[in-house]
């Protein structure tokens, strides 16, 4: 089996209704915290947690690549009236020298992984394409 992905594709969001989050003050090293304070229930707030880390001059001269993680946290509510949370991310680590260009792309695929067919049923039964 194989996977497929469209190089040059385009994805984009469309639909819904505008959700906020708002900064809160829980301390995330390199980053924030973000949620919907709309919903009373502390623990039953939808979170997005946003972390980068940047690139740092090595001693041998190098440059290390800067690493941005983006989580989106989903609670629900179980049968027996626990709360579980969801969660979904995305990373990227990038050279500094890379390109917006290469950077537009590199999040193009990352998308389509999340959007295409071709994986549905990693997410949903954890079957790896053969």
């Amino acid at each position: 089996m194989s996977v497929q992905l469209l190089d040059g594709g385009t994805t984009s969001t469309a639909g819904g209704t505008a959700q906020t989050f708002d900064r809160t003050n829980l301390a995330v090293n390199n980053g924030y915290e973000y949620a919907d304070v709309s919903i009373a229930d502390f623990f039953a707030r939808q979170k997005v947690i946003i972390t980068t880390r940047m690139p740092q001059l090595q001693s041998d001269g190098s440059w290390s690549k800067q690493k941005t993680s983006l989580r989106f946290v989903l609670p629900i509510t179980l049968a027996d009236g626990s709360v579980s949370y969801q969660i979904v991310r995305a990373e990227t680590e990038v050279h500094p020298e890379a390109s917006a260009a290469n950077l537009a792309e590199l999040r193009e695929f990352g998308a389509q992984m999340f959007k295409s067919s071709s994986f549905d049923n990693v997410f949903i039964a954890g079957t790896l394409p053969a």
